[in-house]
């Protein structure tokens, strides 16, 4: 045995223990002194093609193969290294080289198979991996190889058959194991699919795309808490797997947890920048947390990379929708319909955009398209039950949300749209356990106290203590607050909290308990129950609704003064206030409440009128744009909105005036509930609490209610009240 033979072979067992530095070193010492040793060459090829180092290895092996051209082994050795590095044609070459060779060769079948798997020809590998699995047939890789072959060519239920004969084979086959998984979870199997990746698992643990893939699964099964572990564990193994990122993203959302899961994105889009799906799941998370712009930019970004996608031009609709741009969102969401012509979400969104641009026969017309298009489409039945209600054509309305009340019994819009329309229809008796149905709808800070027990009616209000507290805008608690009265004549000991800027007006309202601010601690009681569930705890309908107006006084001291201060205005004093809150105005279908001041010029010109603007905030710049402002007096500061305000100044000025002219703001409820004159402009098809056709108000006998005759007509409602306001002036000469 020469000196070198004895150095390959010790190299080989060194090899074979795992000493492979050792077995490295050894091999060079033979090429040394033997350049063209054919095993030395190959032996270190492979060797350093195990470490990683392909490129070397390719040398080595590349000149093994050109002393041996017809050694098939040497071509298989060069092809494997070449395809190490992936240079998958040159790799095709050497197998095809190996197996001019020797035909019948496996290991060269299947390397040429998984080259040809490389450069897209899935026909032609499958036919290689078939030739493999003949000559091999116990051979678990090839098996698995020809599955993913049929995989790629749609063929599932071959593949599926090949993944399990591997797995028959060995049973400790992770890439088998993983593939089957994969089947069953593009077959919708979720659960099957996790059994399957939890085996690869075990016999992988450091794997991160099986900690990946089994956060899949648990996602898909619902368990989105576990899901965030397995993401987290694949990104303790590979911190910038983007696609981790993205599935914890994905589970975060599933969770509510908005915040974590736009961090989560962000660090997806920091490796891979250019998905479309990341994007749109960013956008979807700055939705949630209220950062429509920005989702909006997102949106963008994900449809400049997927123009072609239909979702993201439904969710650059939706942003658009969300900011108010709605000739924008429904640019956007034709874009989606030029590219599903049937989708009847498209069809709903943009029924629902042209109906918040008060064009409501072609909002239904949507609508029924949609239907059309779904017939059990829930949302599109809510849509065009709220429509109809807002055109004044009940009947249907009541069909429309029943059908969807049938589809979505718990459903709380669908309750909710069906309490609006039943109250307006003054169906208390109906409609106020429907209304309950506003704690399930956003926003979440409307229940409040969650640790005290509900009062529902059902319990003696006999020397209970019961938190009341505040839970819709300003003007329900203006509305509402009369029914302290009545809980406390009911032997009830009343806390009722209130918001901030009402606390000092409401010490005027006649109750024994004590009265309290959002935000102060409060009082040691039993139960609790929002203040506009009262009326349906005490079994309010339409005929008895609590009266003893006024119940609200202005302080004395203000009231007296700002009666002096407008007794400088000439004639008859008329209150004008125009708007409300703009955002509570886009909760509502077909909703406008407020009027543009210009629309009320024809109060300007009657005489013995002295006009007094009582806006504040939005919706006060419009004084200065209208030509009859000069005749519009403005007597405070229409920014000050300050914690007195509305006991100090706005009711001390409403008690000393003839008349109130109001839209339907807080501002009716508060003249109403001091007992003031107040006429209140209404739209076509008004707030519920206003019924539909009636002049006059159950909840305040000094209210009367003048309504357009057309929708959105203001101008027509303004000439009618001025001449009614003329009328009523001569009356009183």
């Amino acid at each position: 045995m020469t000196d070198s033979q004895a150095k390959l072979d010790r190299a080989r067992d060194l090899q074979r223990r795992g000493r492979l530095p050792e077995a490295v070193s050894l091999y060079r010492e033979v090429l040394t002194l033997e350049p063209r040793n054919v095993d030395a060459l190959q032996l270190l090829g492979v060797a350093l093609a195990t470490t990683g180092d392909f490129e070397r290895a390719i040398v080595l092996l590349g000149a093994a193969a050109e002393l041996v051209p017809r050694n098939a082994a040497a071509q298989v050795n060069l092809a494997a290294a070449l395809s190490g590095a992936g240079r998958w044609q040159e790799a095709l070459a050497a197998y095809e080289g190996a197996l001019r060779s020797e035909p019948r060769l496996p290991a060269a079948l299947r390397g040429q198979a998984t080259a040809l798997m490389q450069v897209g020809r899935h026909e032609a590998a499958a036919a290689a991996f078939r030739d493999a699995v003949r000559l091999a047939p116990e051979d678990d890789q090839a098996c698995n190889g020809l599955g993913v072959a049929l995989a790629r060519m749609g063929q599932s239920a071959e593949a599926r058959s090949q993944f399990a004969r591997a797995v028959d084979l060995n049973a400790t086959n992770p890439e088998a194991l993983l593939n089957l998984g994969l089947l069953d979870a593009a077959a919708g199997r979720p659960l099957e699919a996790l059994t399957h990746i939890e085996r690869a698992l075990a016999l992988r643990p450091t794997n991160p795309i099986l900690h990946v893939n089994q956060g899949a699964q648990l996602l898909a099964l619902g368990r989105a808490a576990e899901a965030i572990t397995s993401f987290e564990r694949a990104l303790t193994l590979e911190p910038g797997d983007s696609i981790a990122h993205y599935n914890r993203g994905l589970a975060l959302f599933a969770l509510k947890r908005h915040a974590e899961a736009l961090t989560s994105f962000d660090r997806a889009l920091g490796s891979a920048p250019e998905s479309a799906a990341t994007q749109s799941w960013r956008g979807k998370s700055l939705l949630e947390l209220g950062r429509p712009a920005e989702a909006l930019a997102a949106f963008e970004r994900a449809r400049a990379i997927a123009p072609g996608d239909f979702e993201m031009h439904m969710l650059c609709g939706n942003a658009l929708t969300a900011l108010d741009r709605l000739p924008e969102a429904l640019a956007s969401f034709d874009s989606a319909l030029a590219l599903d012509v049937n989708s009847p979400e498209a069809t709903n969104n943009r029924g629902a955009v042209l109906a918040r641009m008060f064009r409501p026969a072609e909002a239904l017309e949507e609508f029924g398209r949609a239907l059309a298009l779904r017939p059990d489409y829930t949302d599109a039945l809510v849509n065009k039950g709220n429509v109809l209600r807002g055109i004044g054509r009940n009947a249907e309305a009541q069909a429309a949300l029943a059908r969807a009340r049938e589809l979505r019994p718990q459903d709380a819009t669908v309750r909710w749209s069906q309490a609006l329309l039943r109250l307006s229809m003054g169906d208390f008796r109906g409609g106020l356990p429907l209304y309950e149905a506003r704690l399930e709808l956003p926003p979440a800070s409307r229940l409040r106290h969650p640790a005290l027990p509900r009062w529902s009616g059902a319990q003696s209000l006999d020397r209970l203590q019961l938190l009341v507290y505040a839970d819709q805008g300003l003007g329900d608690t203006l509305q509402y607050c009369r029914y302290m009265r009545v809980l406390e004549d009911q032997g009830a000991q009343v806390v009722l909290e209130v918001q901030p800027v009402l606390k000092r007006l409401l010490e005027s309202l006649p109750m024994r308990g004590r009265l309290i601010e959002r935000g102060e601690p409060a009082p040691l009681s039993q139960m609790c129950i929002p203040l506009a569930s009262v009326p349906l705890a005490l079994g309010t309908e339409s005929t008895t609704i609590p009266g003893g107006v006024p119940y609200l006084r202005a302080e004395p001291a203000a009231a007296r003064a700002w009666a002096e201060r407008l007794t400088a205005l000439p004639g008859f004093k008329v209150g004008l206030n125009w708007q409300g809150d703009p955002a509570a105005e886009k909760l509502s279908v077909l909703q406008a409440r407020s009027f543009p001041l210009a629309t009320a010029a024809p109060l300007a010109t009657v005489e013995g009128v002295s006009l007094v603007s009582l806006q504040k905030g939005a919706g006060a710049e419009q004084r200065e744009t209208v030509n009859f402002g000069g005749a519009l007096a403005q007597l405070t500061d229409p920014a000050y909105l300050g914690a007195a305000e509305f006991a100090t100044e706005t009711a001390a000025i409403v008690t000393g005036l003839d008349l109130v002219i109001t839209a339907d703001t807080a501002l009716a409820h508060l003249a109403g509930a001091l007992g003031v004159p107040v006429w209140v402009m209404l739209q076509h098809i008004p707030d519920w609490r206003w019924g539909n056709d009636r002049v006059d108000s159950p909840w305040y006998p000094t209210m009367r209610l003048f309504r357009q005759r057309e929708a959105g007509n203001w101008a027509e409602l303004f000439e009618r009240l001025a001449a009614e306001l003329a009328a009523s002036g001569r009356s009183r000469a």
